[in-house]
């Protein structure tokens, strides 16, 4: 049994698959390890979300939780409030750390952003513990992509913290292979970066194993899950809702939270889409609920190089509710989607042929099962925590 401190931003009960990630990733480990959690005050997308009860559906060892309280807001239009925000976290992580036992054997840390990773570092020297980095974004790629925190100078620290982190961790794992290549272009040695995708738990994919649809009906249902941030874009949905505004067979419904979530809903109603539901964020079991009885799901992300490594949890979502998938996806997401056969992707701004994609799926119930099958079945493979989690306990008892 290993003495493991976990440090993550985000952490159970918010929503996101960074969240939901950590938690599995911390209730497994308890399970064989003496595991102590440091992690913020739930507050993403806003703190008032959590007062709701239907967040906190499960029962975790809050004693073993420690849930730093932050001050600062966090102000993404404001570069200067939104550095505040991450060196309070920053800060705040290491004061927490110096109050630890110094009887640790592993510190690992979820990133970005790259604060976290800073307080890691100090960990690692602070209780002399081995450091497993795990990398969900490339940060300041990613800050790159939305063309957000351009500033030159911030950059350069940034990068520099970056290369600083990977080279200071004894194991790195990414949750996309089209992290590995870049890591390994800042000098880090391949055989150090291990993959473990973000993954469903066996109850989540007998959700998606129970399905008994009757593809050919008179209502069809779109859907998006999940954040519309600054990596989003959702300009093309808007447009198929457009598309659709006359045909009484289609509805299109959207469980979103985000940055940009309420310039969104001035969009709709700009554009008069009254066939666009956009519902509250919800729990994951209920929201992965309404996936399953969607018809087909909608996935994107900002058409920039930088995001052609990235594999959104929500992919992995759809394919696990069994139910085909279109959207506006390149590089390692297109890939995926294309191996597991469970859906097309489209070039940003090809309204027509995806408007046509989806005439496809409802006027063929065959095909539809089908792609959402496949989906199911590539989930089955290659994203089970049960399977998924032994290689993260295996890099955690390395060394």
């Amino acid at each position: 049994m290993k003495k493991v401190l976990l440090i993550s931003q985000n952490f159970y009960p918010e929503i996101g698959s960074a969240a939901n990630r950590m938690k599995y990733v911390f209730q497994t480990l308890a399970k064989t390890h003496q595991v102590t959690l440091l992690t913020t005050e739930p507050g993403y997308p806003n703190q008032n979300l959590y007062r709701e009860n239907q967040f906190w559906e499960d029962q975790l060892e809050e004693k073993d939780v420690i849930r730093i309280k932050v001050r600062t807001k966090n102000y993404t239009r404001n570069i200067m409030k939104r550095f505040l925000f991450y060196l309070e976290i920053m800060l705040r992580f290491i004061h927490a750390i110096l109050k630890q036992n110094k009887m640790v054997d592993v510190i690992y840390i979820s990133m970005p952003p790259i604060s976290v990773g800073v307080a890691g570092l100090f960990a690692k020297i602070f209780l002399k513990a081995r450091l497993i980095v795990e990398v969900r974004d490339l940060w300041p790629e990613a800050l790159v992509g939305v063309n957000r925190w351009n500033k030159p100078w911030l950059l350069r620290l940034a990068y520099m913290l970056e290369k600083r982190i990977y080279h200071c961790a004894d194991e790195i794992i990414v949750n996309s292979e089209g992290f590995v290549d870049y890591i390994v272009g800042k000098g880090i040695a391949k055989e150090n970066i291990h993959f473990i995708p973000n993954s469903l738990t066996e109850t989540e994919i007998k959700i998606g194993a129970m399905l008994n649809k009757e593809r050919l009906k008179e209502k069809y249902t779109v859907i998006y899950a999940g954040n519309i941030g600054l990596a989003q874009e959702m300009e093309d949905f808007f447009d198929m809702a457009e598309r659709f505004q006359e045909d009484t067979r289609v509805q299109f419904k959207i469980f979103g939270y985000g940055f940009r979530l309420e310039e969104a809903k001035k969009q709709l109603v700009d554009r008069n889409l009254t066939n666009i539901m956009v519902l509250c964020p919800q729990a994951r079991s209920i929201v992965l609920e309404e996936i399953k009885k969607a018809d087909i799901a909608y996935v994107t992300l900002v058409d920039h190089p930088v995001f052609e490594t990235v594999l959104p949890g929500k992919i992995i979502d759809y394919m696990g509710m069994g139910i085909p998938i279109i959207g506006n996806v390149s590089g390692y997401s297109r890939t995926i989607i294309r191996n597991a056969r469970c859906g097309y992707t489209y070039q940003h701004g090809d309204t027509d042929a995806m408007c046509a994609g989806v005439e496809q799926l409802m006027g063929n119930s065959d095909l539809c099962s089908q792609l959402g099958r496949n989906g199911h079945a590539y989930v089955c493979k290659n994203h089970r925590w049960t399977i998924n989690f032994q290689r993260i306990e295996g890099v955690v008892n390395r060394g």
